[in-house]
């Protein structure tokens, strides 16, 4: 679904997104060609294997990101959340998506057509630095993640995925609760595990004291704590 958008220069979300040090010619640009678009929960923002449209930049909802891998299982690559630029990996020769990205909720993008998106990149080091940068952090998280599915136990991945959403739902020793978009096939699909094994160690978390929640509701998240367990490389 397409609406109307507002212009990158007034846009808060941009404070938090790749666009935030870009000069005010980039952002002009991308106002200028962009659109904003709305995904209901479930809805495919781009599939693999489709042709490359355009990129998204996140300015309000989660998505993930994920793989189809061949005779295993779905694995999600990342969760993103407002700020942040999806459907960028893929604008290469080739102009096809590696990943699907998925709305974990009610999504909306500000959405730039790959043609122009391809044009404002020639004239903006500013904004090609920081999609190197986005690079760059993507291929160390999946080098990190390839570690983690190869080497540790599942009680480490489910600690490692919970600081992941702390993240990506920003939360704080202060914040009483929050509720998460992530299914319990969502954090097996993340940590390349199982529901069953997720829901025994978010029990077994609780028991210990390490995180408070109800279904999708955490209550509170001891990250010290957590990341001790997760053993982060």
């Amino acid at each position: 679904m397409t609406v109307n958008g507002n212009g990158c220069l007034t846009c808060k979300v941009r404070k938090s997104s790749v666009l935030e040090p870009c000069a005010i010619g980039t952002l002009s640009a991308i106002s200028t060609f962009k659109n904003s678009r709305k995904f209901e929960k479930g809805e495919f923002l781009f599939k693999e294997g489709d042709e490359v449209k355009g990129v998204f930049f996140i300015k309000k909802g989660v998505v993930k990101v994920l793989k189809e891998v061949p005779g295993y299982r779905t694995l999600i690559f990342k969760v993103c959340a407002k700020g942040e630029i999806v459907g960028h990996r893929g604008y290469d020769s080739k102009n096809i998506h590696k990943y699907s990205g998925v709305a974990l909720s009610e999504t909306e993008c500000c959405f730039v057509p790959i043609v122009f998106f391809k044009e404002i990149l020639r004239d903006s080091p500013d904004l090609e630095k920081q999609l190197m940068e986005e690079y760059l952090i993507d291929l160390e998280r999946m080098e990190q993640k390839s570690m983690s599915l190869a080497y540790k136990s599942v009680k480490e991945k489910v600690a490692e995925a919970i600081l992941l959403v702390s993240g990506v739902y920003e939360y704080h020793v202060k914040r009483k609760s929050f509720n998460i978009d992530l299914s319990r096939q969502d954090f097996a699909d993340l940590t390349g595990t199982t529901k069953e094994q997720v829901s025994a160690v978010l029990k077994e978390f609780s028991r210990d004291s390490l995180i408070r929640y109800s279904g999708k509701k955490f209550n509170f998240i001891d990250l010290d704590a957590l990341k001790s367990v997760a053993a982060t490389y």
